[in-house]
């Protein structure tokens, strides 16, 4: 049950709205008919409110019940409190129904987003979320034109109005094949990449970046394939045909 709070007072909403019903109607029958309640239940109520108040908000007679000074001067501060416990429950109802448009990383590991959109939904259960999928670029574009409230995306640098917060950290590795002569290293450096047959991911979103690393590194790689598709990337390296890139959990 809804609680309005009047200085010190704490006042039932259903006591106010039935002080309301009966100022204006002039009594507790027709009151009661008014709220589908009965007329006892109103008489009820109008006697908690004042003793809640200390004061006699009616003057009651066989034919009538009228306000008295302090009654009438409650009056209106009762249809204040109710008045903005509507506009209230209106804003609330207004941000509810208001979907809350979250952009996603297309290349983000889908058991990673899983665990992070059902921590959002723990925290607003009643908030209705909608995610919209891109690349960093088109997410970033979009979020500066408020068309999204938020994304989920790799470490940018913010702009002016925006805050942003680390969620997960993902490491990238080399993918060799077993009988490459890589899978008996421990370790490799970049310079060891040098003149090495590479599959292109051209769905990772870094790889623009890892391609001038190698170029300021004087690494140049002999790409013999672009796919989209990790999976077709996987067999290939296990087929023998090159070398890729790929994040410690996929997609």
């Amino acid at each position: 049950m809804a609680i309005a709070t009047t200085g010190y007072l704490q006042l039932e909403l259903e006591d106010l709205r039935t002080f309301i019903e009966v100022a204006d109607t002039g009594g507790l029958s027709p009151a009661a008919r008014r709220l589908g309640v009965s007329k006892s239940i109103v008489s009820r109520r109008i006697f908690r409110l004042e003793e809640e108040l200390g004061v006699r908000l009616f003057h009651r007679s066989p034919k009538s019940v009228t306000l008295t000074p302090a009654g009438r001067r409650f009056h209106a501060t009762a249809q204040e409190v109710l008045q903005c416990n509507k506009v209230k429950a209106e804003l609330r109802a207004s941000v509810a129904d208001r979907p809350l448009r979250i952009g996603v990383l297309r290349t983000l590991p889908s058991a990673q987003l899983a665990r992070l959109i059902e921590a959002l939904q723990g925290e607003l259960p009643e908030t209705r979320i909608e995610l919209v999928d891109g690349t960093r670029e088109q997410l970033h574009d979009r979020l500066a034109g408020r068309r999204l409230l938020a994304c989920i995306s790799l470490e940018s640098q913010t702009e002016p109005g925006q805050r942003s917060a680390e969620l997960l950290r993902e490491d990238y590795g080399l993918v060799v094949g077993l009988n490459h002569h890589f899978a008996s290293y421990e370790s490799i450096q970049l310079s060891d990449l040098n003149g090495e047959r590479f599959i292109v991911r051209t769905n990772c979103e870094i790889f623009d970046s890892t391609r001038k690393l190698f170029a300021a590194r004087g690494i140049r790689l002999r790409i013999v394939y672009r796919t989209d598709q990790d999976d077709r990337a996987l067999a290939l390296v296990g087929a023998g045909m090159g070398v890729t890139l790929m994040p410690g959990i996929l997609p």
